[in-house]
């Protein structure tokens, strides 16, 4: 297999599925809400396939990292320029999944409804919620910016990868717990009848790394 031109490939497919999401969610904290579960479901599929193309990285080019001695804060704090809108890290690894039991009864629970002739009854006016209406997008648009972001530079999240998996190794030595990039089964934001192009970009990129760390080159 070629793997620079199957990761190039890859990788320039999400950079134009994310160009497309911020097109769509037009950068502010806000958008109606048609939109934002529009570009959710587009976006957490997208993170999946790069995590997995980032261990496709660090496994294919053999990229190693050492756990690094914590220094000491300086005593002086360093003083910055101006304000900047700092964009936030890339999260390497999939959201652990929850195996709590859910209740198989949805809304309220069964009560007696018991009525006094002399009980004033408050009425509370019912919320329409429209597909229309304006919500906050901050947390999305923080995502969606630094997976754009970390596409632009590969390599560099693969070294980020490689230390945090060495400092996992570490904490596995002292406490016999290890958690993986990749969660085992389907990975986040995968549809079995998916038609969308981020549907058949998670399931090459997940193939890709499962090839990988089981036959590595």
């Amino acid at each position: 297999m070629d793997w620079t031109l199957a990761i190039d490939r890859q990788r320039e497919a999400l950079l134009r599925m994310v160009a497309a999401l911020l097109v769509m969610a037009g950068g502010g904290e806000a958008m109606p809400r048609h939109v934002r579960t529009g570009v959710w479901r587009v976006l957490r599929p997208a993170e999946a396939a790069f995590r997995r193309l980032i261990v496709v990285v660090k496994v294919v080019f053999k990229i190693e990292a050492r756990v690094r001695v914590s220094r000491a804060a300086p005593l002086i704090p360093r003083v910055s320029g101006g304000a900047v809108a700092r964009i936030p890290a890339f999260a390497l690894f999939d959201a652990r999944k929850s195996f709590k039991a859910r209740s198989s009864v949805k809304g309220r629970k069964p009560v007696p409804r018991i009525r006094f002739f002399d009980e004033v009854q408050v009425f509370e006016p019912v919320v329409v919620i429209s597909p229309d209406d304006e919500v906050s997008a901050a947390h999305l648009m923080r995502r969606l910016r630094a997976l754009n972001a970390a596409l632009a530079n590969v390599p560099k999240q693969a070294r980020r990868l490689a230390r945090w998996e060495a400092k996992r190794l570490v904490t596995r030595a002292e406490t016999g717990k290890y958690i993986a990039p990749m969660r085992p089964g389907k990975p986040p934001g995968h549809r079995d009848r998916g038609r969308h192009p981020v549907d058949f970009a998670l399931k090459e990129c997940h193939e890709m790394a499962l090839y990988a760390l089981h036959d590595p080159p």
